[in-house]
């Protein structure tokens, strides 16, 4: 009998007797929680905030680049990052694995990755668990700071959050779901989902189809990575949630034509605009708005 005939039925041979006994397969290495210190030593360090029960002693704690690059990695090639130039291999953690690595519970935690320069991107529950998003930890398999991206200051880093490829769940009115990848992410932080969403929740008995929930969806994607709603969401813009809901109630054909195209309003603008909103998108946003002004005690 040759070698390799003796090989293949030895393995089946193991195979069989396994299956036989009932023994079990050795359990998969559960990753060891990476290494937390209480001052940044390095601009490739990651902050890390919380105010979840049980995980609040992540306040203020941070983790370097190399103790990320110990947990579970995964590769893909993107192709639909606007990140990157085109193609571009990414590794990485996944966020939900980062949860558990922590030992923050994944239900009704919310994810706030924040920015250099204020902006933020936010992962739900639901979120992670259908576009499964990535911290980017290498790009073409070099160190992420030692990898120029795309933007006007062709930065190297500090960090990114990408997905293997998007696929948008919803259209409402001419909005489409959009992917939440923000370049220059300095910090993590964990929330209270629901919190987080009710700070911004229009009050009052709006049905699911109204333009007032319409809007709801748009803004809670949208407008809330610049913009803030008290301690939550973004300060890239520096315009809070009541301002614009102050600015829809007082001037809604100005708030209007300011979502499509804030360089004709203004010239100042900084924020994009959204020339492929139609007149029920923007009429659904103003909506919105209006809903929060009046709740804020402004008739």
């Amino acid at each position: 009998m040759n070698f390799a005939r003796m090989a293949g039925l030895l393995a089946i041979g193991s195979a069989l007797m396994f299956a036989m006994t009932g023994a079990e397969k050795p359990a998969a290495q559960v990753a060891q929680a990476p290494l937390l210190h209480g001052t940044r030593s390095s601009p490739r360090d990651l902050e890390l905030e919380s105010d979840l029960p049980g995980a609040a002693a992540y306040s203020g704690q941070y983790v370097s680049y190399s103790e990320l690059m110990k947990l579970p990695q995964v590769t893909f090639t993107v192709t639909d990052d606007s990140n990157f130039h085109g193609k571009a291999e990414i590794g990485g953690i996944y966020l939900e694995e980062l949860l558990q690595v922590l030992k923050i519970p994944s239900k009704n935690t919310l994810i706030a990755a924040i920015c250099d320069d204020g902006y933020e991107g936010h992962y739900t529950a639901e979120y992670r668990a259908s576009h499964h998003p990535i911290l980017v930890l290498a790009i073409n398999g070099h160190p992420l700071y030692l990898t120029r991206r795309t933007g006007e200051d062709g930065d190297y880093g500090p960090y990114l959050i990408s997905h293997a490829s998007f696929t948008p769940r919803y259209h409402i009115l001419a909005h489409e779901e959009e992917p939440q990848i923000p370049n220059g992410v300095l910090k993590l932080r964990f929330e209270r989902e629901d919190e987080v969403l009710r700070a911004i929740r229009p009050q009052g008995d709006f049905a699911d189809g109204s333009p007032q929930m319409k809007g709801y969806v748009i803004a809670r994607e949208n407008c809330f990575r610049c913009h803030n709603a008290g301690p939550y969401g973004g300060r890239k813009a520096g315009i809070t949630w009541a301002v614009l809901g102050s600015m829809a109630r007082r001037k809604p054909a100005y708030f209007e034509a300011y979502v499509k195209n804030p360089g004709a309003e203004s010239p100042y603008a900084e924020m994009p605009g959204f020339p492929e909103y139609d007149d029920g998108t923007l009429a659904a946003l103003t909506a919105y708005f209006q809903a929060i002004s009046a709740h804020n005690g402004h008739q």
